[in-house]
């Protein structure tokens, strides 16, 4: 007998409608974008070798990385690190299987590397180190020392480890691709660092995106010189906009800079990012999986990033809820899809769920049965980690002009 409660279909106000949105974006450089990317992809890399070592993901949870900023002394136009930075990694991991040992800490080192290497355009002139603080203390002897398969309950059914509310929505917002356009166009520029902050505020039908991009060492040589090349930048991606959006564009960077003093004065770095500077990010504190801070979704708060693929809720949980939102939404256009999973139940099986749609659209029995279904996929695992599906990146600027072009007016 099916447990499933009832469809509950509102009329909430969706972003889409909003009168006032705001959308910021932490670009892949960012402190606490790297903690997520590192997560993530240890994660994934931990995954692939448990499933080709030993056919299953083992219990893992690495989602409490934090990175630690270094130190770089700053001439005119350059700066040499004399303090590294510093990648811990917390969180629980199975280190053996069978009493046979997993590297553990060879994959989660070379993970660090690939993402930093990926992340900062300036890496081959950081100095950085990693620290290991996991560990596999658990009330259950075996969690995290599996003798078998047997010892991963998990496998014949996924269950939620915990209880959790996530929520997904689809499509983007005009505000949101708009968010994720401003780091692709800077970063396309060959003198701009990755760690590119841009705040998106649509009014109305008008926008204004507030930027702030680094420049990274080996460039530029003047203050002068970066601030024109932050202009013309500018200058380009608002005529870009201006083409798409439905209302007037302002676009606004760097607020700080100015065109006197050194070069090393204004937002100016070895890497690319902050980090030079001993800022420190952390899993969790910066954008959600959609790869956006977006209030205006009302999406809680649950960070996937080092997550375990297999049963976590805040991973699996997240991605049936963003699927379920993509297959409503070729149907219905903008809509919300939110459940509530407790701790032990099976992912068709919900305590709660709410689909919201915009006003005009028929709540017909057929959207709660599309959304039903989604809910009983049980194909993520290819998608998470085959297809690293929520491993932060760049997106294409092409492809989100071309998502500007073909998305209605708000």
């Amino acid at each position: 007998m099916s447990t499933v409660p009832p469809t509950r279909f509102a009329r909430p106000i969706l972003p889409h409608d909003l009168g006032v949105e705001v959308v910021e974006r932490k670009g892949l450089g960012h402190p606490d974008t790297l903690a997520d990317s590192i997560a993530e992809l240890a994660s994934i890399r931990y995954s692939e070798y448990c499933l080709t070592e030993f056919g299953a993901v083992l219990h893992h949870n690495l989602d409490k990385v934090a990175v630690l900023g270094g130190r770089a002394r700053f001439g005119d136009s350059d700066g040499t690190y004399d303090r590294p930075v510093r990648i811990v990694f917390g969180g629980r991991a199975s280190a053996s299987f069978g009493g046979r040992a997993i590297p553990l800490r060879e994959i989660l080192e070379a993970a660090a590397a690939e993402q930093l290497r990926s992340a900062l355009p300036g890496f081959e002139h950081i100095i950085w180190e990693v620290r290991h603080e996991t560990t596999d203390s658990s009330k259950f002897p075996h969690w995290f020392a599996p003798r078998h398969l047997s010892d991963l309950p998990e496998r014949p059914v996924a269950f939620s480890n915990d209880t959790a509310l996530l929520v997904g929505t689809a499509p983007r917002t005009l505000a949101e691709t708009v968010a994720l356009l401003t780091e692709s166009h800077f970063r396309r520029r060959p003198w701009a660092g990755s760690d590119i902050k841009a705040l998106v505020i649509r009014n109305g039908s008008a926008f204004t995106v507030t930027a702030c991009v680094p420049a990274v060492a080996g460039h530029l040589t003047t203050s002068a010189e970066f601030e024109d090349a932050v202009t013309d930048a500018a200058r380009d991606l608002t005529a870009q906009l201006a083409k798409r959006l439905p209302g007037p564009i302002e676009v606004v960077c760097n607020t700080r800079n100015t065109r006197s003093g050194p070069l090393s004065g204004q937002y100016f770095t070895v890497s690319g990012s902050a980090i030079d500077y001993g800022e420190d990010g952390l899993v969790g504190r910066g954008n959600a999986r959609s790869g956006l801070i977006t209030p205006g979704q009302q999406a809680g708060n649950e960070a996937l990033f080092g997550k375990n693929p297999a049963y976590h809720v805040g991973k699996v949980g997240g991605w049936l809820a963003d699927e379920a939102a993509l297959a409503l939404a070729r149907r219905t256009g903008p809509c919300r899809v939110s459940v509530i999973w407790h701790n032990g139940a099976r992912y068709p099986e919900p305590a709660a769920l709410e689909v919201s749609t915009t006003p005009g659209v028929p709540v017909l029995g057929e959207y709660a049965d599309l959304v039903r279904e989604s809910l009983r996929r049980t194909d993520w695992m290819p998608e998470l980690v085959g297809a690293r599906r929520y491993l932060p990146v760049v997106l294409p600027a092409d492809v989100l002009l071309a998502e500007l072009d073909a998305s209605p007016a708000p």
